[in-house]
C-alpha cells in the first residue's frame, strides 16, 4: 500500500509540474459546475416554463452563462499573481464597504424583503459576496504583516484592526439584513484568527457579544423571527418545521438509496420554491438517492481537502491565511446549505456552492477558486517534500 501511495504521489507531482497549478482542484471545481448545470436544468424546467411564455430553458442557459462568467473570472484569477490583491487589500475593502452603503439606498426587486442588490449595467449583484472577499483579502494581509516583521507591526493593534473592519462590514451586512450571510462572515473571520494564533476563549467571548445581538435582530425582523419559530417547532415537531424545509425533507426522503431518476424529481413541480436554488440538494436528493448526495459530499470533501492542502503548503503567510479564509468561506457556505436542507439549521438564502443557480455566489466562488490555483502555481514543494507527505 505504502508502494502505491508513493507511485500515486510521484505520478500526481508529475502531472502538477506539467500543468504548473493543483490540476484536481480545477478537475473537481468542473465538475461539481457540471453536476449544478444538470440538476439546475432539471429542477427548474417547469418553473422556467411559467414564468418564460413557454420556454423551459431560459433559467438554465441563464446559468450556463453565470458559468461562463464565472470560469473566465477563475482563468484571469488563475494567471494574475496573487500578490497583487495583496496590495489591493485596503481598496477593495474600503470599496466593499461603499457598495455595501449603497446598497442600502437604492430601490430593489419588487417583492424584496431586504437591500441586497445593486444593479449596474444591466447586472445584478449581491455587494455582500463581494465584500466577502475583500474582508478575506483584508485579513489575510494584515495577518500576515506580522510574520514578516514582528518587531515592526504589534499583533494587539492588527487584532484590533481587523475586528474593526470585520465588525463594519457584519453591521452593513446586518443592516441589508442578511443574517446568514453575517453568520458566514463571523465563522470565517473567527477561523483565520484563530489560526493566525487567538485563543480560542478570546473567539468565544467576541461571539458570545455578537451572536445575541444577531439574535435580536433576527427576532424583531419579521420573516426572521417566522423562520426561528418554525425551526424550534420543527424540532419539537418535524410536521411543524417550515413548508420549505418539510417539502426538502419530503424530497429527500422520496429519493430513497437510489432515486427516483434524473428529471423525476416531484418536488420540483412548485411544492419547493424556486427548488434550482437554495434547495437544490433537496432535488440531488430526490432524483439520484442517499448514495448519489453521497457521492457529490464526497466531491466537496476532497475539492475542501485539496483546497486546505494549498493553504498548507502556501509559500508565505499571505498566501496561507487567503487560502485558508476562501477555503472555510467555501466550507461553510456548504454546510450551512446542506444543514437547512436536511432540517439542522433555519432556513436561510446560502446557496450550494457551484451548484445553486449562479448569481454573485457562483460567480464569486469561481474567482475564488482561480485565486487558489494561482497560490498552487507558487508552491515550489516540489523537490523538496518527499513523496511520502505528498500523498497525504
Amino acid at each position: 500500500m505504502t508502494d502505491f501511495n508513493t507511485k500515486y504521489a510521484i505520478r500526481s507531482v508529475a502531472l502538477e509540474r506539467r500543468a504548473g497549478y493543483d490540476v484536481r482542484i480545477f478537475l473537481l471545481t468542473l465538475i461539481l459546475c457540471l453536476v449544478g448545470a444538470v440538476f439546475v436544468m432539471t429542477s427548474s424546467a417547469v418553473h422556467s416554463w411559467q414564468k418564460f411564455d413557454g420556454d423551459s430553458m431560459s433559467i438554465f442557459w441563464s446559468h450556463l452563462q453565470k458559468i461562463g462568467l464565472g470560469m473566465f473570472g477563475l482563468i484571469i484569477f488563475s494567471l494574475l499573481d496573487y500578490h497583487r490583491i495583496e496590495k489591493s487589500a485596503r481598496p477593495l475593502i474600503y470599496f466593499s464597504i461603499l457598495l455595501l452603503i449603497l446598497v442600502l439606498f437604492v430601490p430593489q426587486p419588487a417583492k424584496a424583503t431586504a437591500h441586497r442588490w445593486l444593479r449596474i449595467l444591466g447586472f445584478s449583484f449581491q455587494p455582500a459576496e463581494f465584500a466577502k472577499f475583500a474582508l478575506i483579502v483584508f485579513l489575510a494581509m494584515k495577518l500576515a504583516s506580522h510574520h514578516r516583521d514582528p518587531f515592526a507591526y504589534d499583533r494587539k493593534k492588527i487584532n484590533q484592526g481587523c475586528l474593526l473592519f470585520s465588525f463594519v462590514v457584519l453591521g452593513l451586512i446586518v443592516k441589508e439584513p442578511n443574517l446568514s450571510m453575517a453568520l458566514l462572515v463571523m465563522g470565517v473571520v473567527a477561523v483565520m484568527l484563530y489560526l493566525s494564533g487567538v485563543k480560542v476563549k478570546r473567539l468565544l467571548v467576541i461571539g458570545g457579544i455578537c451572536l445575541p445581538f444577531l439574535g435580536l435582530i433576527a427576532w424583531y425582523t419579521a420573516y426572521m423571527r417566522t423562520r426561528l419559530i418554525e425551526y424550534a417547532e420543527g424540532i419539537m415537531d418535524p410536521l411543524h418545521a417550515s413548508h420549505q424545509v418539510k417539502q426538502s425533507l419530503i424530497g429527500i426522503g422520496h429519493g430513497g438509496l437510489t432515486g427516483v431518476g434524473l428529471g423525476a424529481s416531484t418536488q420540483k413541480h412548485f411544492f419547493l420554491p424556486e427548488p434550482y436554488k437554495d434547495f437544490i440538494f433537496s432535488i440531488v436528493g430526490e432524483e439520484i438517492g442517499l448514495i448519489g448526495a453521497g457521492c457529490l459530499l464526497i466531491i466537496f470533501l476532497a475539492f475542501l481537502t485539496r483546497a486546505w492542502r494549498v493553504a498548507r503548503l502556501a509559500p508565505d503567510p499571505f498566501g496561507y491565511y487567503l487560502a485558508a479564509g476562501i477555503t472555510a468561506s467555501i466550507a461553510m457556505s456548504f454546510v450551512i446549505n446542506v444543514g437547512v436542507t436536511i432540517g439542522l439549521l433555519p432556513a436561510t438564502g446560502q446557496p450550494l456552492p457551484f451548484i445553486s443557480y449562479g448569481g454573485s455566489s457562483l460567480v464569486m466562488s469561481l474567482c475564488t477558486v482561480g485565486v487558489l490555483l494561482n497560490i498552487s502555481r507558487q508552491i515550489q514543494r516540489y523537490e523538496s517534500i518527499e513523496p511520502r507527505m505528498l500523498a497525504e
